[in-house]
């Protein structure tokens, strides 16, 4: 019993499942639930009035029967000469016998009874009953309203004949006649309409069954024409979807000339457009990378003209006057910028064009990290930037290119000591088997969440009034991104107003092994909010985030 119970629940949430997410089976439930709704209430209707005719044409068939036995009887009464009471009680049994025999075929029993009970006893008379079963069905209340009348009317009360758990319909009909001698005698006669309640009832299986399949028959139909409507449909859908991937040449056949088809001719039309739009901006794009890339190289030669010529002036810079002096330690500043520029644009053309590649070496990446975080302490000291770096005192070999790794590390903190506002600038490791993350953490301004989706842009900066004390470019966040993708790594930043921002960036160990995901790095912020809360812990661990220097586990919510 349970498992049908759970066979039938499981078919039901399947069914349920399929008209959410099916535009085609939701048609068609709603159709056949509405369809199957409206021959109910018809076929409900129906019955009620066929219910009423049948039952009326019954009574009228009852009474009719009834009244012309009776009035065979009283004619039989009217020449009968009767001198005694047992002749008077064979006459009464005889009629009986006749009135039930020549009676209609749903007449159940025929019972008559002397008028007046007091004068019955008088006489002895025994009143007669072809049926006895039923006889209490003769209710005393229609025998009262018979000894009231004296027009010989025909009385009829409806009943339920117990013959089944729900009785049977039926009648009783009683009409009272005289005799010349014996006085008057109560005859009733009980009708069953069993055979019209069969009728009725195999007329409600017939409406049922032809409900049943009037909702399949129009289910079906929808079915065929939600069939003709959705799939046109879906192939316009799964051209879109090939489109979305980058096949833009996906196109859908035009097989009909309805409102479908114009569809069809549309989607067709806005793919060749698409797809020609897509091939001039590829082609813009193109050229643009091509000139940044052009005039970066062909700026290179008058720029190194420029800075040795900038050195030249540096080395007696000292005997000038102030003004000539303060001149050329900014004509050597902004040469430096532009120099660094122009080294930032060509390898962003690099990794527009495809042409980027790692330099892979198995090396211990502390390497890279403290030689950039020593490579900024001058900038930081300027600033009064604490930089507090923490690394495992075990070696952590990973394949990288130690040269973009290093430059990731030195755009990070040169962007953090811009922001810092004089706090420390916090340096960190964290790696396990798999992976390895590079936390690079201040204290300062912060940035909106709205700020961090831009981070990455070019030339993008979070407060354009504020001046680059690290005298950047603009690119730096995007070669970061750009050089932590080429690894199959990741950057993540959270960033909140007065409380700083956090990047973690996250390596594999082996940039050639497929997708570690970022589950199984050693730390990483926490998913179940925007706050700058993490997940795992620093140092080394395996992939249980336990750590090797002190053999406990890390903590969550650092």
């Amino acid at each position: 019993m349970l498992m049908r119970t759970h066979r039938v629940w499981c078919i039901w949430h399947r069914g349920r499942q399929q008209v959410r997410r099916s535009l085609q089976a939701r048609t068609v439930a709603v159709s056949m639930l509405v369809v199957l709704l409206t021959a109910a209430l018809l076929s409900l209707f129906s019955m009620y009035v066929i219910r009423g005719s049948v039952l009326k044409q019954a009574t009228d068939d009852s009474r009719s029967d009834f009244s012309s036995q009776i009035v065979r009887v009283q004619k039989h009464l009217n020449v009968s000469n009767l001198t005694g009471t047992d002749q008077y009680q064979q006459l009464v049994s005889n009629l009986a016998s006749e009135l039930q025999s020549n009676g209609s075929s749903n007449l159940v029993g025929v019972y008559l009874m002397e008028r007046d009970a007091a004068d019955s006893a008088e006489r002895g008379f025994v009143p007669v009953s072809t049926e006895p079963e039923y006889l209490n069905l003769v209710s005393s209340s229609m025998r009262n309203r018979m000894r009231a009348d004296t027009s010989g009317l025909i009385y009829y009360q409806p009943v339920r004949i117990p013959r089944t758990s729900g009785g049977t319909p039926g009648a009783v009909l009683g009409s009272v006649i005289s005799s010349n001698n014996m006085g008057s005698l109560e005859v009733f006669a009980l009708y069953s309409y069993q055979s019209q309640q069969q009728a009725l009832s195999q007329i409600q299986i017939n409406m049922l069954m032809v409900c049943v399949a009037l909702s399949v028959l129009i289910g079906m139909i929808i079915f065929l024409v939600m069939r003709s409507v959705i799939t046109p449909v879906r192939r316009v859908a799964l051209a879109t979807e090939i489109m979305a991937s980058g096949t833009f040449d996906a196109r859908v056949t035009v097989d009909r000339a309805d409102e479908i088809g114009v569809l069809q001719k549309s989607f067709n039309e806005m793919a060749e457009s698409l797809e020609n739009q897509i091939e001039e901006l590829e082609k813009a794009g193109d050229m643009q990378r091509s000139f940044v890339s052009d005039v970066s190289h062909e700026l290179r030669t008058p720029v190194t003209t420029m800075r040795m010529a900038s050195d030249m002036l540096s080395m007696h810079k000292d005997e000038y006057d102030a003004t000539t002096k303060r001149t050329v330690e900014l004509l050597d500043g902004q040469i430096r910028r532009f120099q660094e520029m122009l080294a930032d644009l060509l390898e962003i053309s690099r990794f527009d064009a495809g042409y980027a590649a790692l330099d892979l070496v198995e090396a211990d990446i502390r390497e890279p990290i403290e030689q950039s975080v020593e490579a900024i302490s001058v900038i930081a000291q300027t600033k009064h930037v604490p930089l507090d770096v923490h690394m495992p005192n075990v070696e952590v070999l990973v394949r990288i290119d130690t040269r973009r790794i290093s430059r990731v590390v030195r755009n990070l903190l040169a962007n953090a000591i811009d922001f810092a506002e004089g706090k420390p600038v916090e340096v960190r490791l964290a790696a396990n088997q798999r992976m390895v993350v590079i936390s690079v953490r201040d204290y300062g301004v912060g940035m909106t969440s709205e700020q961090c989706s831009r981070m990455f842009d070019r030339f993008w900066r979070a407060d354009p009034s504020r001046a680059r004390t690290t005298g950047g470019t603009g690119l730096g966040m995007s070669i970061v991104l750009a050089d932590t993708k080429l690894h199959h790594g990741d950057v993540a930043v959270r960033s909140r107003l007065g409380e700083g921002t956090w990047f973690l960036v996250t390596l594999p160990r082996n940039p050639d092994d497929a997708d570690c995901g970022m589950n199984n790095a050693p730390i990483r912020f926490a998913t179940d909010g925007d706050d700058m809360r993490v997940v795992g812990g620093f140092g080394v661990a395996d992939n249980g985030f336990v750590d090797y220097l002190t053999n406990k586990p890390m903590v969550e919510g650092l």
